[in-house]
């Protein structure tokens, strides 16, 4: 299938690519059998999902993308987390980030996204320094964690902006702060990457050293998007945490399908029956199954029913943007507990390398440590709740970020 072939049927619909996704399971479980010795996703695999115009799903048609709605990526996300935990994470970045194609000016927007092949990698935390210069920025940093660094062509970094030697105040007293954009070839990536879980994303540390990154290659998420259609009006990080909530989900139906497995063909030490005949392993697949499909379905409906706002014209409110978080750290966490459940029930089976429930707990539990995941997110609901004031947030403000 060819990338324009490829785009043509996500376009379709769901149905579609998810078919696409689903049929390269096999293959891409067979490939990454050795991802947590070689720390990144095979080259097959990615060649496989640029082939299904995955990264591109959420790219402006303008720029040759598909622009499909977040649901059905999150979906995708999902799918092919449900093949492996590092694939889905690193399709739900690089894919995510095909939103940035509606935020950059169109310049710059299309030198990155108007390569077929293009895939981002990067983190937003603003620990680089940019300093203004004609037509751009000077930019010299290190950031952690880019993800699918291993198959990037472009990397982001956030960035504060410096002025002899100092931070840019804007209106509100906080620091400037923007998103820059870099070519591979600009950046050095340093191995860092030796985790718990999530081993195949490659989510290296990466630097640049006295970069110039033009204007139209950097934006900041308080900006009116470039781009007005509904996609680019959804808050894009409350957005991207929906995404990354979505693999846990993934890796958790793949521990739900490994564990019956394991039950129906294992006998328990000093027992004449197999552990699916044993009440325990009963009610942990039970309570495992509620889990995950509880947790998904209220992040798909928290999704869905801001994407239809949206679309009506409807502006996110700072309480809606929290409930997309809401449902991304409630899902996270609910797909984690079933998986806990499932392993625990596995007996000692479960704790050899060589048991998929082994990997799917490690990937699984790294997952939630990210921030837009972490358990924090509950206090700030419920802070949200009660009408208490949320904690300032830079990813807040509604200033433009200018030098």
């Amino acid at each position: 299938m060819t990338t324009s072939e490829a785009l043509k049927s996500i376009a379709g619909g769901a149905s579609e690519v998810l078919r696409a996704v689903e049929a390269l399971v096999p293959m891409t479980r067979a490939e990454c059998a050795d991802i947590d010795v070689t720390r990144a996703i095979p080259v097959a695999v990615v060649r496989a999902l640029q082939a299904a115009g995955v990264h591109r799903m959420l790219v402006p048609k303008d720029f040759g993308g598909a622009e499909i709605d977040p649901v059905t990526f999150l979906r995708v996300v999902e799918a092919t987390a449900y093949a492996d935990g590092s694939v889905g994470w690193c399709v739900a970045i690089g894919g995510c980030y095909g939103t940035f194609g509606g935020m950059l000016p169109a310049e710059g927007a299309r030198r990155i996204f108007g390569e077929p092949e293009a895939i981002v990698a990067g983190a937003f935390r603003p620990t680089g320094a940019a300093i203004p210069v004609d037509g751009g920025f000077r930019v010299t940093g290190r950031w952690p964690l880019a993800s699918g660094s291993t198959h990037a062509t472009w990397y982001l970094g956030g960035c504060t902006i410096v002025r002899d030697g100092k931070p840019v105040v804007g209106p509100t007293g906080i620091p400037l702060m923007r998103e820059m954009f870099f070519p591979a070839s600009a950046v050095n990536v340093i191995d860092t990457w030796e985790s718990t879980g999530l081993r195949g994303t490659a989510s290296h540390d990466y630097a640049v050293s006295e970069v110039f990154v033009p204007a139209s290659l950097t934006a900041w998420f308080s900006e009116p998007p470039i781009c007005g259609r509904p996609l680019f009006r959804m808050p894009p990080i409350a957005t991207f945490a929906t995404f990354l909530g979505a693999v846990p989900l993934g890796i958790a139906r793949h521990a739900l399908e490994e564990f019956i497995t394991l039950a129906t063909g294992k006998t328990s030490m000093m027992s004449t029956s197999s552990l699916a005949d044993k009440p325990v392993a009963q009610d942990r697949l039970g309570r495992a199954k509620a889990l995950i499909l509880s947790g998904r379905h209220y992040l798909v409906e928290t999704l869905r029913e801001l994407w239809d706002k949206v679309q009506a014209g409807h502006a996110p409110s700072m309480s809606e943007r929290g409930a997309l978080w809401l449902a991304a750290t409630h899902a996270a966490h609910t797909a984690l507990e079933a998986i806990e459940l499932l392993y625990t029930a596995a007996g000692a089976s479960s704790v050899y390398r060589s048991c998929p429930l082994d990997r799917c707990l490690r990937d699984a539990r790294t997952a939630v440590q990210h921030l837009t995941l972490q358990e924090m997110n509950f206090e700030l609901a419920g802070r949200d709740l009660l009408g208490r004031a949320l904690i300032p947030s830079p990813w807040a403000t509604d200033y433009r970020g200018e030098p």
